[in-house]
């Protein structure tokens, strides 16, 4: 659903965030952004600045995507959540240190978003514990480790990489990613978990930490008792929760986002400092915006509950279930990052699945086929392109593009160059009249690739970071990068002795599937036709593209048991890299 201006009590009460800075590209059209976005894009994040919630607590707003929040003690300083990149939590260090010097105790996430940990190594000291929750390091493996290339190519466009900054002013949570930075080059793993429940002190001030599953599963909130300040991590900012990303992940938690929200409001904090968006204080007020945040979501669930129960598609709730008047004007709630209709998809799949009980959704015809058919019953695809270039003229850009994508099904790798023009009007246009930022970004990226303008991302991971991870991150990944077709006659396995870890691993091919098995083989499981040595290090590298076998064994951080090319050919099966 197009999301338009809404009423102008809402326009009024906004709050804000700022503009990006990186470089765009000169010769896109610019796509001006809506009032009330121009208006977040201003007041609910700003310029770069360091806000003063109390005496001894700051927050960085406006430098990176999310905020750095800062606990200045006796003894040194509490930091929590630390930005994307290094360069732009050095930014932001610099600014905080002018308030709050002093050594980082303890840093804490949030959560395992790369917008909380990408720029972690700029804060640690000698001595410095880093805290999450126990569940950290399995989520932040799943969103970066298997699905890491299809959620990185959707998360460029929805973040808007090369869309300019008129087009686009800022994400609705705050300064859009710069992608040309080292995003996520200080990423480091916890030194300290926990479940439920814990707390530290530092300089004689006690520090809560909540497990409080949300945004995501790791997530956790901060409790500061003596300051009365709550730290909700990203289970509350200014927009409408993401209870669903279009980057790309499992559906939120929606019951137990709405329990860490009820939780939190227990503590009747006087001060709020959230990870994203400006931090506020006055105890009715937060309380009054932590009730319709949860009321909010709560609304959403339960109508589509409802719906559902009663008979309703997905389709038919997407399209029916509005917030009503109350909450729908809260500015705590505009849609500018979450979504309604999205959330109500989400909600449904991830309680009933993708059927929504209809017979004909059980054994359609195949998508290219069923488009096929439509264009013949409209009259052929000179027609069709005919009526989707109207549209586009009439203003109709969103039945354009729903044109233009079955002639796209059907056509020929020749016809669709010539349709790239079409969709990328109609991707622009639709773009256009949305102010969520994730719908925007998404769409007018979207119209940039198809004029051959969008730049992809070349992520770097740092031989810090590699060591840290369990090498068994990497062979659950692997499993997933067998080029199926070069391996269906094929059924062998090759043995990695890891020297570092005093372990083995057996990698199975099976005529198409790649079947790991950590420690011993499992039944069944080929007798093994070469055995590599090495340490764990050195197979991340390799695994990622970073290093080659040959030079790796030149300096003997690889040994073969077996015949080289032999090997070579059964590596050469899988993918590499990011």
């Amino acid at each position: 659903m197009t999301k338009r201006r809404p009423p102008m009590l809402l326009l009024a009460t906004l709050l804000l965030a700022a503009g990006c800075s990186e470089s765009q590209p000169s010769s896109a059209p610019v796509v001006p952004t809506p009032k009330i976005l121009t208006d977040h894009c201003q007041n609910a994040v700003g310029a770069p600045r360091v806000v003063k919630l109390t005496p001894n607590l700051f927050v960085a707003v406006g430098f990176d995507l999310a905020n750095t929040i800062v606990l200045h003690t006796s003894d040194g300083n509490v930091v929590v959540d630390a930005m994307m990149s290094p360069e732009r939590a050095e930014l932001a260090k610099a600014e905080l240190a002018k308030v709050a010097p002093g050594p980082t105790k303890a840093l804490v996430f949030t959560h395992s978003h790369i917008d909380h940990v990408g720029g972690a190594s700029v804060w640690l000291d000698e001595g410095t514990e880093i805290w999450a929750t126990a569940r950290f390091r399995d989520h932040f493996i799943k969103q970066y480790g298997v699905f890491q290339r299809a959620e990185r190519i959707r998360g460029v466009r929805q973040f808007g990489r090369n869309v300019d900054s008129k087009s686009l002013e800022c994400s609705a949570l705050g300064r859009r990613p710069d992608f040309d930075l080292h995003v996520g080059g200080g990423i480091r793993m916890p030194t300290k978990t926990f479940s439920g429940k814990t707390s530290f002190k530092v300089g004689g001030v006690e520090i809560q930490l909540v497990e409080a599953h949300g945004e995501t599963d790791d997530e956790l909130f901060v409790w500061i008792p003596s300051e009365k300040a709550l730290l909700p991590g990203d289970n509350f900012y200014r927009a409408f929760p993401n209870l669903y990303t279009i980057r790309g992940t499992r559906a939120r938690p929606v019951s137990e986002w709405i329990a860490s929200l009820d939780a939190m409001r227990r503590l009747e904090p006087e001060h709020l400092a959230p990870s994203h968006t400006v931090p506020m204080s006055g105890k009715q007020s937060i309380q009054k915006s932590l009730i319709t945040y949860r009321d909010g979501i709560a609304y959403v669930r339960n109508a589509v509950v409802q719906g559902a129960n009663a008979g309703l598609s997905v389709d038919e709730l997407a399209s029916s279930i509005h917030l009503p008047p109350h909450l729908a004007n809260a500015p705590e709630l505009a849609e500018l990052y979450g979504q309604v209709d999205w959330s109500v998809r989400a909600i449904y799949d991830n309680e009933l699945g993708w059927f929504d009980g209809s017979p004909e959704a059980l054994y359609p015809l195949p998508r290219k086929e069923l488009s096929k058919r439509e264009i013949e019953a409209m009259g052929g695809q000179a027609k069709v392109l005919d009526m989707a270039k109207q549209a586009l003229d009439k203003g109709e850009a969103r039945w354009a593009m729903h044109l233009l994508s079955k002639l796209q099904d059907t056509a020929d790798n020749s016809a669709r160059k010539d349709l790239k023009p079409l969709l990328a009007r109609a991707s622009r246009a639709v773009g256009g009249d949305v102010y969520n930022t994730n719908g925007r970004g998404y769409l007018l990226q979207a119209a940039l690739e198809y004029e051959g303008k969008g730049t992809t991302l070349k992520p770097e991971v740092s031989d810090t970071l590699l060591a840290e991870l369990p090498v068994s991150t990497f062979f659950d990944t692997m499993a997933t990068r067998l080029k199926t077709d070069e391996a269906r006659d094929v059924e062998e396995t090759l043995k990695i002795q890891f020297k570092d870890l005093d372990s083995s691993v057996f990698i199975t091919v099976r005529k198409g599937v790649a079947e790991i098995a950590m420690g011993d083989p499992l039944p069944g499981t080929p007798e093994p036709f070469a055995t590599l040595h090495t340490d764990s290090l050195a197979w991340k590298r390799m695994a990622l593209g970073k290093d080659n076998p040959l030079a790796a064994s030149l300096d003997k951080r690889l040994t073969i048991d077996g015949e080289l090319l032999r090997v070579r050919s059964f590596t050469e099966r899988f993918e590499k890299g990011l």
